[in-house]
């Protein structure tokens, strides 16, 4: 019996800097409450909670709290997807159009392999007012607002994040397996798992241990008002760290699907240019150059999650919070790192040296800069890394090339091909810190893909 808690002692000596850290964290970023899971060889060895769940009555947060998950529910429904794959109920490459009725014929040209991968253009209705969560919400009223937009980029030429593949993915679920979205997790993972605290939100359901949900506006922790769902399968699970455990290791030990669905899960988006992007089917994925990974995060109204896994330290981290916004992956990160500090980012140290070829450098510094302000150059960009500034999503702000507007020094540090491709590495410092910036430099001499990583400080 001594054996296995042997075999947790270094995990168990870093007990102390883990609470550290989320307490830390959640001081940051006025965090309520929040509940962790560890799993480490497939066991649920550590548990706990912190905050309160309820702050108005002042109740603490424990580990057997319940939040939404949000879009960690894409996982799932990328699972049931894969299910009537295996049943012979659907296929990959089935254009959406053969499951849903009444919807645009441009749409025949986007298969259900484009939306599972976010390769579809389609627009995300989650950005469309009065589409997003609304009481009245009509499925022929989304159909025909979404029809009406066009797409954001031609269906396989670059991925980009969107809701609406995940809404459209539930329906056809419905379709294919004749039954509720719902009632076919449930039926299908859910209670098989024997996941008994994880069902659908809904706000007039008596929910025992749910916790309350808050929202972040301009520095100000607000009450958040329970609002109905008007779509499922792109994000309105919720469920406590016991069971999401159920589900990592659901995962981990193919309980539910064939080793070849489980690779189709894993496997970066691809696109027509045969260029990858690290999103599988409801999985986000690592780019080449960091550990291995997979994993999701979601935020819904008054929540935020993390299921994050580190297959080489064969590592799971759970973590559920309750306010919006809330990067739960950014927490599993730093707890994954306090345990495993070979999972830091290390920026490569070999020496800067002048780029053999200069005017490289200055076409990556030009497209920081036009990145850092969302403008698109199709001189310096490939079209599958302009395509996407165009979304929605992306015309709210610079996002995460913004700290590139003013850039004090760039160095040259490495070249790597891959295929017709090179990949480039740059030290870049601005005014706030420094950054490894990883560019895919397409053979026209364009750039096709960005990967920045900030540096330790």
């Amino acid at each position: 019996m001594l054996v296995p808690s042997l075999l947790l002692l270094p995990f168990a000596a870093h007990a102390d800097a883990v609470d550290d850290y989320i307490k830390g964290e959640m001081a940051r970023m006025k965090i309520p409450g929040l509940t962790l899971g560890i799993v480490k060889d497939g066991k649920l060895i550590r548990t706990e909670a912190y905050g309160l769940s309820d702050i108005e009555h002042d109740v603490p947060a424990t580990k057997d709290d319940i939040f939404e998950i949000g879009s960690v529910t894409k996982q799932f429904t990328a699972v049931a997807v894969m299910m009537l794959v295996e049943d012979g109920k659907v296929s990959l490459d089935d254009p959406v159009t053969k499951y849903l009725d009444d919807v645009p014929k441009s749409w025949e040209k986007v298969t259900l392999r484009h939306m599972l991968y976010q390769t579809s253009g389609f627009p995300d209705y989650a950005l469309v007012p009065g589409l997003g969560i609304v009481e009245d919400f009509n499925r022929a009223k989304f159909v025909k607002t979404m029809g009406e937009m066009p797409f954001d980029f031609e269906p396989g030429t670059t991925w980009a994040y969107s809701n609406t593949n995940y809404a459209l993915l539930g329906w056809v679920i419905e379709k294919a397996a004749g039954k509720d979205y719902m009632a076919f997790v449930q039926e299908r993972i859910i209670q098989p798992l024997g996941m008994t605290k994880t069902s659908f939100s809904n706000p007039y359901v008596v929910v025992k241990r749910r916790s309350h949900g808050y929202l972040l506006n301009q520095g100000n922790v607000l009450r958040m008002p329970a609002m109905a769902a008007s779509v499922n399968s792109d994000g309105t699970i919720m469920s406590n760290i016991e069971d999401m455990a159920k589900w990592d290791t659901a995962l981990r030990t193919g309980k539910l699907l064939k080793p070849e669905s489980y690779r189709l899960l894993w496997a970066p988006a691809s696109l027509k240019s045969g260029r990858t992007r690290a999103y599988g089917m409801g999985f986000f994925l690592s780019p080449p150059q960091f550990p291995k990974f997979i994993g999701h995060h979601g935020n819904s109204a008054g929540y935020g999650a993390s299921h994050s896994h580190w297959p080489e330290k064969n590592l799971s981290v759970i973590v559920l919070c309750n306010i919006y916004p809330a990067p739960g992956n950014v927490i599993a990160q730093g707890v994954a790192e306090t345990l495993e500090p070979s999972l830091k980012f290390k920026p490569d140290t070999t020496a800067a040296s002048a780029d053999p070829d200069t005017k490289r450098t200055e076409k990556v510094s030009q497209a920081l800069a036009k990145l850092a302000t969302n403008t698109a150059d199709p001189e310096l960009m490939e079209p599958e890394l302009t395509a996407p500034m165009t979304t929605g999503r992306m015309k709210m702000g610079p996002g995460q090339y913004g700290m590139f507007r003013k850039i004090d020094k760039i160095d040259f540090v490495a070249a790597n091909k891959q295929g017709k491709d090179t990949w480039l590495t740059y030290r870049v410092a601005t005014a706030p810190r420094n950054f490894t910036v990883y560019v895919l430099m397409s053979e026209a001499g364009k750039v096709a893909q960005i990967l920045p990583r900030a540096e330790p400080k």
